[in-house]
């Protein structure tokens, strides 16, 4: 019974607490009372929530309860569940319990070779669909182009994104042929648009960028010198198969 005493009240501070640290969001921080809207799951509009780099988590603590949710088995109604924070819903489609609408969808974007992340998972990678995504496919972001918002996207002319296009593609031939290394630790379009920053100045973007994770990449692996690399990122034409 004494035990039991003990687990109400612990609870019963913890809602205290919740409830306090909200008032402190509204007052400090303008955080807004939720307001009821039309329902998730009752428009056809769909959804997206973006996770970016999901793997520098612990992904399954992060998630919790929600790791039931996620399963597209268990979307909709059917997979509504009671989370730690449920008495802070007092109203809404969400006042019974959480669940995620079967028109939400979640994408989660990784770099698997990083080595300061945690590796996913298994029970959680089956929950998703996977899409490697390469460095090669990534390309057409360089070009200079306008987004839906009208905003300028790539660099700054045709002549800079073919030279950052040729250099990216022989930089990457290189790294490919180091032992232990593959086209996982090949260098993106993402790295090149910061040439932007530096008007275009292929030198800076060597020195402040790409020396560094290349040297990390070679750190206690004897196959591969960055001297080489430099070399093939230097060229002025195009590297030929087996060169």
């Amino acid at each position: 019974m004494h035990s039991e005493i003990l687990k109400n009240e612990e609870g019963k501070n913890a809602q205290k607490s919740s409830l306090q640290f909200v008032e402190y969001m509204k007052k400090n921080l303008g955080l807004l009372d939720y307001r009821k809207t039309e329902s998730t799951q009752k428009t056809k509009k769909n959804f997206v929530f973006i996770i970016d780099e999901i793997n520098r988590g612990e992904v399954a603590k992060i998630f919790g309860e929600l790791f039931y949710c996620v399963d597209p088995g268990y979307r909709g109604e059917k997979g509504r569940i009671s989370t730690q924070y449920q008495n802070l819903v007092t109203s809404g489609e969400f006042q019974k319990g959480f669940f995620i609408p079967e028109n939400v969808y979640i994408i989660g974007t990784m770099n698997d070779i990083d080595r300061s992340v945690e590796s996913m998972d298994f029970a959680f990678r089956r929950r998703f669909s996977w899409i490697e995504v390469k460095a090669s496919d990534t390309v057409d972001m360089l070009y200079p182009s306008t987004n839906e918002n009208g905003e300028s996207t790539g660099l700054e002319s045709k002549e800079l994104a073919d030279e950052a296009k040729r250099r990216m593609k022989n930089l990457n031939a290189a790294i490919s042929k180091i032992d232990e290394l593959n086209e996982a630790y090949h260098i993106g379009a993402s790295y090149f648009l910061k040439l932007n920053n530096y008007d275009g100045d292929f030198g800076k973007l060597w020195d402040y960028h790409l020396k560094g994770i290349l040297q990390e990449y070679l750190r206690g692996n004897p196959n591969g010198k960055l001297e080489d690399l430099k070399a093939a990122y230097d060229k002025k034409e195009e590297l030929k198969a087996g060169e």
